[in-house]
This record gives C-alpha cells, structure tokens and sequence, in this order.
C-alpha cells in the first residue's frame, strides 16, 4: 500500500495549480472546473496529480490516469484491474491511497456535530464511545471517517435496507479499518479493506 498526502494545501501556489491543470485529461479537467470555489477545484487537481505521482511512483505508469466507473460511480483506473485507489480532500488536506487490493479511504476536518446529527449517523454503542471520549471531537471525526471508507470500499453507498448506523467502524470478519490521527493539521484520515479470503458484505 502506498499512501500520498499533502497536509497544507495553502503551499500549492496558484501558479503550480494552473500548470497541473492543463495536464488534466479532458475527464478530470471537466470536474475540475465544475467546482463553483477555487478551494474545492484545487482540492479535485491535487488529489489527481497524487495518484498520478503514486501511478508513476509505484507502478512505472507515466500517462495520464483514466478513470472508469462502476455501477454507483465508485471509480476504477482504466486498463488496469490490478491496481485500485482511493481519493479524499478535506479544508487543506488531500489523501489518496493506492493498493493492488481494493480500498476505501476519508480524510475529514477534527468536528463535533450536534448530538442530534449522532443519532442518524451512528449506533448506539457508537455513540457512547463518542461521549465517554477523552476528546469527543477525535473519537467522532475517526468514526466518521471509517464509515466513508467503507462506504467507499464497496462502492456501494447506502443501498437497500443498510442505514448509516449499520456501517462498521471497527473490524469484522471480513473488513480491516486503520486510522491515523493528526490532530496538530486538524484532521484524521482512515482507510478499509478487505481481510484475505473474506467475502464482501
């Protein structure tokens, strides 16, 4: 596995932005400029040009990643089924994961929603994890973030009868979850995968 990550997005110099942009492919330069912010159209080229340097890094690839997707638009590098991926961008962080298994992976701002929020998002054992935390604000952002892995893991999204609280946050027979905590940057980042010769759920 190899994990790329800018922490300080207000080192990407305007200048260095716009060049990234024209080395876009005419996927990735559409979504980018579909971004109403300039913060967030930033965030999309940076997260792109991470994978890249990871492709060209770990894998020798050196042309431009393009995506395919699957039936809920989680995103597969064309041409190549054996090396998967995972973007996420938060305030002035960008991840991007690469493994030759697939992986889901969330980096999220360190928050504390309203308790309300908790109740639609998290189980009951969850949400007592949650108060009982040293710092309640960490314990939810690394919770927060392993449910959007997994969801990005599977690609699946919310289908069906699964509500929120039914994601898992922790290991299961067949899913492993790993959390780094920054709390000095001011945010948590965590990736899933599947344990070897487990079936999905």
């Amino acid at each position: 596995m190899i994990i790329l990550l800018e922490s300080n997005l207000e080192t990407y110099s305007d200048k260095a932005y716009e060049a990234d942009l024209q080395l876009l492919p005419p996927q990735r330069y559409e979504k980018a400029i579909t971004y109403r912010f300039p913060a967030d159209r930033k965030r999309c080229v940076k997260a792109y040009m991470l994978l890249w340097e990871g492709l060209r890094r770990e894998y020798g690839l050196t042309e431009p990643p393009v995506f395919t997707f699957g039936e809920h638009k989680k995103p597969f590098l064309a041409g190549h089924d054996n090396i998967q991926f995972s973007l996420s961008h938060t305030g002035n962080a960008v991840l991007c994961v690469l493994d030759r298994e697939p992986v889901g992976a969330d980096i999220e701002m360190i928050r504390m929603q309203k308790m309300e929020h908790l109740l639609t998002v998290f189980n009951d054992a969850e949400q007592e994890k949650i108060r009982l935390a040293e710092q309640p604000e960490i314990c939810f952002t690394t919770l927060w973030t392993r449910k959007e892995s997994f969801l990005k893991l599977t690609g699946d999204g919310l289908v069906g009868t699964r509500t929120l609280q039914q994601i898992p946050t922790d290991d299961t027979d067949s899913v492993h979850f790993e959390s780094v905590i920054r709390e000095a940057e001011g945010f948590v980042y965590s990736w899933c995968q599947w344990k070897p010769g487990a079936l999905c759920e």
